[in-house]
């Protein structure tokens, strides 16, 4: 099958359709099967289309039906129409569609709604292409009557098998995690004006694995508990300050209008010679020491000790720490270590992969502190050797994090070090508490009462000073 002939089939099945909105929503029915391609979910265009309108519109906004339905299309229309009006009146997708929800989570979503149930329907292709993003219509190519309607019949037993299950689909509807997409519309919608990367984008499999994980839900909400704070508007001072030293020497480098006047006097063969020696004196001002470059690391511990409620305290005050990083226009450096150190991300330039990293990192490699310390010790050297830091290091760990002293000793001539320790099962005996600028403990009560777990959260972020 060639590209064109694949398109032509394509546009042929939105005539199938069964919910329209007010504007052409074709183009974006192409992308969210191009997505979904990138997955490896190929699906008929009409139900990319109208499962996709359906989690990102409101359904006061969408139009149930067709004027003239397809001869061959007449059978299911009914059935298929009321399969989607029952799945409109969900409540989970009534929240998705509220929030107008980015193109890559519709299509994650879409997976997860059709991933392990479209490949047993009845004639389903698993061979498809992308379609182009141009307009759709000039690539066709001219289908005759009798593949098209073997065409309308094939896509008729596909959207009838999706009717025969409509108690399961309806299941799948029912769990999806509407506020994790919530907390996605936000982190979206918070990170554009802080993207300074051109390839600023979310990465489909972090984003699928996110919405896939049942087990971050605690996690999810107590990070919008805690957003909120954070992410309220700051009233910033528009007052700036600029540096009027004086004249501090005389230089053999500058611009013509520092030059010496004394200069001047001398004939122009003379001057001539002189300035192309470099041997010219300039008034040369004053310099202002150039400040060091800050960098705020964010460390999070994901060995095996560190699951359930710890999970849920650490990665949610980790989420909201870069947020009030990020929201103060600061270089943000996060990364996960077990039994080694992970790769990092710079929040600040990629925010929209901050939240998807964060949630949906898993890790299984027990735990090795000295090795992790080590690592991140050589790091930190090689990046204050090249070039002028000041690293600020946020360690989210448990009470067991027994680090070699020396390591601490060492980090603590490159970084200031803040800890905050998460439900030590005991009382805390670490050896190097006393290099530490500030730590928290975060007690097994405290974590078990929400509202004072978010007390807790939110005290630790107010105590955060960006500068």
């Amino acid at each position: 099958m060639t590209a064109r002939d694949f398109a032509s089939k394509q546009l042929l099945s939105l005539s199938l359709s069964q919910v329209h909105s007010l504007g052409d929503s074709t183009p974006r029915a192409v992308t969210w099967h191009n997505l979904l391609q990138r997955l490896g979910l190929p699906l008929p265009l009409v139900l990319v289309h109208d499962l996709g309108l359906l989690l990102s519109t409101p359904a006061q906004h969408l139009r149930f039906g067709q004027d003239q339905e397809p001869l061959a299309g007449q059978e299911i229309a009914k059935p298929y129409r009321e399969l989607l009006q029952t799945l409109s009146s969900a409540e989970p997708l009534e929240q998705i569609a509220s929030l107008h929800p980015s193109d890559e989570l519709i299509a994650v979503l879409l997976y997860k709604l059709l991933g392990p149930l479209a490949p047993r329907l009845p004639s389903y292709s698993p061979v498809a292409v992308e379609l182009p993003t141009t307009e759709l219509s000039s690539t066709l190519s001219p289908l005759s009557p009798v593949e098209q309607s073997r065409e309308l019949k094939r896509l008729a037993a596909f959207l009838q098998g999706l009717v025969a299950q409509t108690v399961t689909l309806t299941i799948r509807v029912e769990l999806l995690d509407a506020q994790a997409v919530r907390l996605l519309s936000m982190q979206e919608s918070g990170s554009g004006l802080l993207s300074r990367a051109r390839d600023d984008q979310i990465d489909l499999l972090e984003l699928q694995a996110l919405l896939e994980a049942d087990e971050l839900r605690d996690t999810v909400r107590f990070s919008l508990d805690l957003l909120p704070s954070v992410l309220e508007a700051q009233h910033i001072s528009g007052a700036q300050s600029y540096p009027t030293g004086g004249y501090a020497g005389l230089l053999n480098r500058g611009s013509l209008d520092a030059l010496l006047p004394s200069e001047l006097a001398s004939d122009d063969d003379l001057f001539h010679t002189r300035f192309a020696l470099s041997e010219l004196l300039y008034l040369g001002r004053e310099r202002q020491v150039e400040a060091p470059h800050p960098l705020h690391c964010v460390l999070i511990d994901s060995s095996p000790s560190m699951r359930g409620l710890r999970q849920v305290f650490a990665r949610g005050l980790a989420l909201s720490l870069c947020q009030r990083l990020l929201r103060s226009q600061l270089p943000v450096q996060v990364r996960f270590f077990d039994g080694r150190l992970h790769d990092a991300i710079r929040a600040d330039r990629s925010p929209r992969r901050l939240l998807p990293y964060l949630l949906g990192f898993r890790s299984g490699r027990g735990r090795n502190y000295a090795r992790v310390f080590r690592d991140l010790l050589r790091e930190l050297s090689s990046l204050c050797a090249r070039q002028k830091t000041r690293v600020t290091l946020y360690l989210v760990t448990h009470a067991e994090c027994h680090i070699p002293i020396e390591l601490v000793t060492a980090l603590r001539r490159l970084a200031v070090l803040h800890a905050v320790f998460v439900r030590p099962s005991s009382s805390l005996h670490l050896d190097y508490l006393p290099l530490l600028q500030r730590y928290h403990v975060i007690s097994d009560e405290a974590l078990r009462t929400e509202s004072v777990r978010k007390k807790q959260a939110l005290a630790i972020l107010q105590q955060v000073d960006p500068r």
